[in-house]
């Protein structure tokens, strides 16, 4: 059985005993898993929102608790990449037991109507590394793991929420894996073939852990980059901010 592909790391961390038990009394409400590593900081601005921010490191994982609008808050500092995101979300989750998860950060568009700071929100979130077919011929693909999907509630507090510099995806499908794909036709035909509007390194193994925790979950995912309409990745552009800002606005809209 394939049940939980990224929580075999995770699941070693608990047999061997290694979580610390949690001794807080306070609740939290939302945790926000966010990379930052190698120039890719995706928790700046959310922790200048984060009141009372205090940091925790967990195994090496560094934790920021506080509060956004009353709620109380927990910011995860995720490395790049699925086994990574499995890693600190299994982390987080044992640890605080938030009530919600989010996922936020940067994504590649797959499609040309996507621009920069387009934000999706992940009504479908696909493994597009669990594939069975021919890489070189996208519709002979079929995905082994399935199609998980943000909390129905969740999505529909986030798709209230404006976004100042870009349009919002309410029932877009994110794809994860560890690749960065570089070549336009390869996008265009997996687009075509799955129809996911973005790809990323992190979603899907949140999600696969928030399920078997049973934990509600939300993937926010913003355009910085698209090769189908020729827009490069700009760090002049700051796109990682904007989807922070529009992260912070949807906490307080929980």
């Amino acid at each position: 059985m394939q049940k939980i592909k990224y929580v075999v790391l995770s699941t070693l961390f608990l047999s061997l005993g290694v979580f610390t038990s949690c001794n807080k009394t306070t609740p939290i409400d939302i945790m926000v898993v966010g990379v930052n590593e190698d120039g890719w900081n995706e928790i700046s601005v959310l922790l200048e929102n984060l009141n009372n921010c205090r940091r925790q490191s967990i195994h090496y994982i560094n934790f920021y608790t506080g509060t956004i609008d009353n709620k109380n808050v927990v910011v995860a500092e995720a490395p790049i990449g699925t086994s990574e995101a499995s890693m600190v979300t299994t982390i987080g989750i044992e640890h605080f037991k938030p009530q919600y998860v989010i996922t936020e950060g940067t994504s590649g568009g797959h499609h040309e109507d996507l621009h920069y700071y387009d934000i999706i929100l992940g009504d479908d979130v696909l493994d597009i590394a669990s594939y069975k077919g021919d890489p070189s011929r996208p519709e002979t693909m079929e995905l082994q793991h399935p199609t998980l999907h943000s909390d129905a509630f969740l999505l529909k507090r986030a798709s209230e929420v404006t976004n100042s510099k870009g349009k919002v995806i309410p029932s877009g499908t994110i794809s994860s894996s560890d690749c960065w794909n570089t070549g336009k036709e390869y996008v265009n035909a997996l687009h075509n073939h799955f129809h996911e509007d973005c790809e990323e390194m992190e979603s899907y193994a949140v999600l696969d852990v928030c399920e078997y925790y049973k934990t509600p979950a939300l993937a926010i995912r913003i355009i910085s980059n698209n090769l189908t309409n020729d827009e490069d990745f700009d760090p002049a552009k700051e796109v990682g901010k904007q989807c922070q800002l529009y992260t912070v606005d949807v906490i307080k809209a929980i």
